[in-house]
C-alpha cells in the first residue's frame, strides 16, 4: 500500500457492463468503481480546465464536448489515472481523489453524523465549554461547533454578564443573522410585544421562526438574570428522536406530518417595526435522501388557514396529536435551569425548546447563526488544524 492509501489499482474496461461510456477501475480490494467519461472530462484537473487556486472549473460549458471518448487509459505509478481523449486533450487524476468521489450506491447516506438522545441520555451528551476557551482556542471552537452538529445542543459557561457576549461568540464563527427582532434580542417581560416569549407565563415547546422560508439554524441564548426561586427552567426535546418514535409507532402519521403543508404565520410588531410573515411547509421537512432537514413546530404560529382538502384535516390532527404526546413524554423532554453567565446554544432546525413560567425578573440576550456559516467555519477549522497537526509530525 502506498502513502495515499491506494493499493494496486487497475483498469478493467473503458465501458460499463451495460456498455455505457464509463471507465471501470478496481481499487485493489476487489471493489469496482465506475466513472462516466463525461464526468471525468468535465472534472479534468489540468491547469487549463481547473483553477490552480480554487480547483473550480475553468471550462466554458457552452463549448464543452459532452461526448468525449478516451483513446488511452493508464494507471501511472499506482496513484494516478492518465486519460488521453479523442480531441488529444490529456487528463491526470489522483486515485485517492477519485476514490473520494466514487459513485457507489448508498454513499450519500453516510454523511449523517447526528446522534439522537432522550431524557435518559441527555446528561451524557450535554457538553459544556468555557467561554474564554472558545474565544481563544480554535481547537475548542471546533469542538463546540462539532458538538452542535452531532448532538444539536451544548452550553457555554463562565460568559459573564456583558450583554455583547452573544455578538462576540458569534464573531468567532461568522456573523449573526438579523431578523425582524434585530441582530440580537432581549427575552424578557414586555407587555407591548406580540411575541409570547416576552411573557412570564409558560412557553410551550417550539422551534423559532417557522414562518421564515430560511429559518435560522443555531440559537444563542445568554442568561443575564434568572429568578432565584423556582420557575424559568428551560425545557428541551430532541426533535429527531420524536420523529423516530413517531415513525416507529405509526409510519402513516409520520408521512402525514412530512408531506401535508401547514401555514406558519407571524403578524405583529417589535421595537416599532411591524411585520406579517407567512411560510408554507410541513412539520417535518426531509431532504432528497429522506433525512430530516428541518422541523417546524410552533403551535401559536400555526395559522388557522389550513391549505389542505377537508379529508386530510382529521388525519393531520391525529398525527399531530401523536407527535405532541411523544415530545412531552417524560422519557423524551428534559428540564434544566440556566444560570446567569450561561449561553445555551442549540440547533433550531432540530431541538424543540420552551420555558416554564416564572415570577420576578428574567433576562436573556438572544441571537441566531445560519447553519451555512457554521458548517463553513467548521470545514475551515478542520482543514487548518489538520494541516497544523501535519506540520508537527
Amino acid at each position: 500500500m502506498n502513502g495515499s492509501g491506494v493499493q494496486q489499482w487497475s483498469v478493467i474496461d473503458s465501458f460499463g457492463s451495460d456498455r455505457r461510456p464509463e471507465i471501470l477501475l478496481d481499487n485493489g480490494y476487489g471493489v469496482q468503481n465506475r466513472y462516466p467519461h463525461v464526468w471525468l472530462r468535465n472534472n479534468c484537473q489540468c491547469p487549463s480546465c481547473a483553477s490552480a487556486e480554487s480547483r473550480f472549473r475553468n471550462q466554458v460549458i457552452r463549448d464543452f464536448q459532452f461526448s468525449s471518448t478516451p483513446t488511452r487509459i493508464q494507471i501511472i505509478s499506482n496513484d494516478k489515472l492518465y486519460v488521453k481523449w479523442d480531441d488529444s486533450h490529456e487528463s491526470t487524476y489522483d486515485l485517492q481523489w477519485l476514490l473520494e468521489r466514487n459513485f457507489n450506491e448508498g454513499q450519500e447516506h453516510h454523511n449523517n453524523q447526528q446522534v439522537k438522545w432522550t431524557a435518559e441520555s441527555f446528561s451524557a451528551i450535554f457538553r459544556s465549554f468555557e467561554y474564554e476557551d472558545v474565544i481563544k482556542s480554535d481547537e475548542t471552537l471546533l469542538q463546540w461547533l462539532e458538538t452542535l452538529a452531532v448532538y444539536g445542543i451544548s452550553m457555554i459557561k463562565k460568559c459573564g454578564l456583558d450583554q455583547d457576549r452573544v455578538k462576540e461568540l458569534a464573531a468567532r464563527v461568522a456573523f449573526l443573522k438579523k431578523t425582524q427582532y434585530g441582530e440580537t434580542f432581549k427575552v424578557e417581560v414586555n407587555s407591548d410585544a406580540t411575541n409570547l416569549a416576552y411573557r412570564s407565563t409558560y412557553l410551550q415547546l417550539h422551534t423559532d421562526l417557522p414562518y421564515y422560508e430560511y429559518t435560522p439554524g443555531v440559537i444563542l441564548l445568554h442568561c443575564i438574570v434568572q429568578p432565584e426561586s423556582s420557575g424559568g427552567e428551560s425545557e428541551v426535546a430532541d426533535g429527531l428522536t420524536v420523529c423516530d418514535r413517531l415513525k416507529e409507532m405509526d409510519v402513516n402519521s409520520y408521512e402525514t406530518l412530512s408531506t401535508v403543508p401547514v401555514n406558519w404565520i407571524d403578524r405583529g410588531h417589535d421595537g416599532g417595526y411591524s411585520f406579517h410573515n407567512i411560510n408554507v411547509a410541513p412539520v417535518i421537512c426531509e431532504d432528497n435522501y429522506k433525512n430530516i432537514k428541518r422541523i417546524h413546530f410552533s403551535d401559536h404560529h400555526r395559522d388557522s388557514k389550513f391549505p389542505v382538502s377537508i379529508d386530510k384535516v382529521h388525519i393531520w390532527y391525529e398525527a399531530f396529536e401523536k407527535f405532541v404526546k411523544i415530545a412531552y413524554n417524560e422519557k423524551i423532554i428534559c428540564t434544566f435551569k440556566m444560570k446567569p453567565g450561561d449561553i445555551l446554544t442549540f440547533d433550531n432546525h432540530r431541538i424543540l425548546h420552551g420555558r416554564k413560567g416564572y415570577q420576578g425578573s428574567r433576562l436573556l440576550i438572544g441571537g441566531y447563526l445560519d447553519w451555512d456559516l457554521v458548517k463553513s467555519r467548521t470545514r475551515v477549522l478542520q482543514s487548518q488544524l489538520s494541516n497544523k497537526n501535519k506540520n508537527y509530525l
